[in-house]
């Protein structure tokens, strides 16, 4: 028996509303979607008609996270799963487990005849598989049941199903599908505490989508809340330093540029992260250094940064630079290390930080990568071809690299986040 008891109004209207032959449950992160959808999906697995079943994610291990535990959790004794296994049943139906990670996928599932299928993050899926699926199910009857955050307005579910459910029923281009939209606070059941948390891990964009579950587009700047008199300010004194960390973004014939960053206590106390610092070298403007010669003047730089500093310092490389980390290490670079090169997350905590006021530049120090941070913006072509939102590149290797050291400092700043959402509010 599947207890509803703690479920939304919102997530109970879904359930009994879940009987056309696609079913999708988009909006928000962690407002609901995937219980309600889960639920759905089971209990249509108990009457539904003879034949093959799906569960369908990106891969196997993100089918297992996000779907396979949750229904031994809504519902224990419903499945029976070996992880990485290609079935599983479900309620004793024979159920297929499929990964759909490139447009290849779409051979898997060829030949198949299904009564049925539930999808985990329907946007992340080729849209040939998405296609090739829908013809798979063509058992009389057959449902679709499926979840997705939401991603930019060009996106081929919003362009090609979700937008076309505002023909007038009855046009033969309005497919046989309903949509359930939800936002964050369509989810009682979390902690408030928690809410805050990640309200503030968004701003921007990312609260349209996070938050409010919009498809919207990256337009503009990047970080369009920068304010100079605002966000521009020199740091404390070095014996109220508490940490820091160096990211550097490598380039060869491009720019490498290294800032620093570091943790600490303003008059009032309050603890802020404060970019000193900044070394960057145009290889094309000034000639090309070798790895050898780009450490030893980073290393010049650096020594004069922490020049009686009471705290040393952690090296946030790019990935990608592999000769440059062996250099420094060879050299005696501290704590050199890959950087985390999570583009949507590192930018969306920079973002966060400096909206929370919680981040700032030293303009007199770092006036390059104040001038990046200013016109870093979105690449409207890559977004025009479909493409997922992502910084233009030009002009970025000192944003880059702050965004390295920004990551590597998650364990200081994500302590501040139930705060932030507050702060970014008086400040606007």
């Amino acid at each position: 028996m599947i207890s509803t008891a703690r479920l939304s109004t919102k997530q109970k209207d879904s359930i009994l509303d879940a009987v056309c032959r696609i079913n999708l449950w988009e909006g928000a992160v962690r407002s609901g979607k995937t219980i309600g959808s889960i639920i759905a999906f089971l209990l249509y697995v108990r009457s539904a008609p003879p034949g093959a079943l799906a569960v369908i994610g990106k891969t196997k291990d993100s089918i297992a996270r996000n779907v396979l535990d949750v229904i031994a959790d809504v519902q224990p004794g419903s499945i029976v799963y070996t992880r990485g296994a290609t079935t599983c049943r479900i309620l004793g139906r024979l159920v297929h487990v499929i990964g759909a990670n490139d447009a290849k996928a779409e051979n898997v599932i060829r030949g198949l005849t299904l009564a049925g299928a539930y999808v985990d993050e329907v946007t992340v899926l080729p849209e040939a598989f998405w296609r090739q699926l829908l013809a798979r199910n063509s058992v009389r009857g057959a449902r679709i049941f499926g979840t997705t955050n939401p991603d930019t307005p060009t996106h081929w579910l919003m362009k090609h199903y979700i937008k076309k459910l505002d023909l007038p029923a009855g046009h033969p281009d309005r497919p046989n599908m309903i949509s359930f939209h939800f936002r964050l606070p369509d989810n009682p059941s979390l902690d408030p505490e928690y809410v805050r948390s990640l309200m503030a891990e968004n701003t921007g964009l990312w609260y349209q989508r996070n938050i409010e579950g919009k498809w919207v587009a990256a337009t503009g700047a990047i970080y369009g809340m920068l304010d100079e008199p605002v966000h521009t300010r020199t740091a404390p004194p070095k014996d109220r330093w508490q940490a820091a960390w160096v990211g550097v973004d490598y380039g060869t014939s491009n720019s490498t540029h290294a800032v620093a960053l570091v943790l600490a206590a303003d008059d009032l106390g309050r603890d802020s992260l404060y970019v000193v610092s900044e070394w960057e070298h145009d290889g094309r403007e000034k000639g090309q250094l070798t790895t050898a010669q780009q450490s030893a003047r980073m290393m010049t730089w650096a020594g004069k940064v922490f020049e009686d500093s009471p705290v040393g310092f952690a090296t946030i490389l790019d990935p990608s630079a592999a000769p440059l980390r062996v250099q420094l290490r060879s050299d005696g670079w501290p704590s050199v290390r890959g950087a985390d090169n999570r583009v949507d997350i590192g930018l969306q905590a920079t973002a966060a930080l400096f909206a929370g006021l919680r981040l700032f530049v030293d303009k007199a120090t770092c006036p390059v990568l104040w001038d990046q941070l200013c016109s870093y913006v979105w690449d409207e072509k890559a977004l025009e071809r479909g493409e997922d939102e992502q910084p233009l590149k030009i002009n970025d290797h000192g944003p880059d690299g702050l965004r390295y050291a920004i990551m590597a400092a998650r364990s200081v700043w994500r302590l501040w986040l139930p705060t932030l959402a507050e702060t970014s509010a008086k400040a606007a």
